[in-house]
């Protein structure tokens, strides 16, 4: 089992780059590049993943989003769009456009991190979602040698494995399926392993 492994996506991204910022300068050139991407939003489009995240995780976040778009997905980040929004503060307004924009998504994979710990709206994301659609999966990013250690709740969901630069839903270490057949509604399948 793979998960996410901070380090190595740090590496990926890194190998990526023509050349490395200070952590501060990745986050904006990455808030930047997320942001250009992002002008091309209309309230009519539908996406399959919501990419439910920390902002201080913002260049695991485009690397993540790139990954799954090279996969076919289409991934809708919030901040993108929605700059106006103080995500630090809850109010009616902001829970009713991040509703909107739910409802244009077909699923929701939640970034869990030590950032997100602190989040105020990921939970309530993930609840919003798992009621509206139920395909709801955690990504947990962790630390090399560390296991993950989530908020209780997040053990009801399932969770993404990242192998061989595939995406997978895990129910356990034995059961599976790969994010595309997740998506289009298929149950993870126990494998017996050696």
């Amino acid at each position: 089992m793979s998960l996410l492994n901070k380090n190595d996506l740090i590496q990926r991204y890194n190998k990526n780059q023509a050349y490395l910022l200070s952590d501060e300068g990745e986050k904006n050139y990455s808030k930047n590049k997320l942001i250009e991407h992002g002008k091309s939003f209309s309230y009519l489009s539908s996406y399959d993943i919501f990419l439910s995240h920390s902002y201080d995780d913002a260049r695991l976040v485009r690397l993540i989003k790139e990954m799954l778009e090279e996969k076919g997905f289409s991934v809708y980040v919030d901040w993108i769009e929605d700059k106006q929004l103080d995500r630090g503060r809850v109010t009616k307004s902001t829970a009713e456009i991040l509703r909107q924009r739910m409802n244009t998504c077909a699923s929701l994979i939640y970034l869990t991190s030590e950032s997100a710990e602190r989040s105020l709206w990921m939970p309530w994301e993930l609840g919003y979602m798992d009621s509206r659609t139920g395909l709801v999966a955690v990504a947990p990013i962790i630390d090399e040698n560390k296991n993950f250690e989530g908020r209780e709740y997040l053990g009801l969901y399932p969770y993404i494995d990242l192998t061989n630069d595939n995406f997978y839903i895990h129910r356990s270490t034995n059961e599976w399926v790969n994010l595309k057949g997740w998506m289009a509604g298929e149950q993870p399948k126990v494998f017996n392993l050696l």
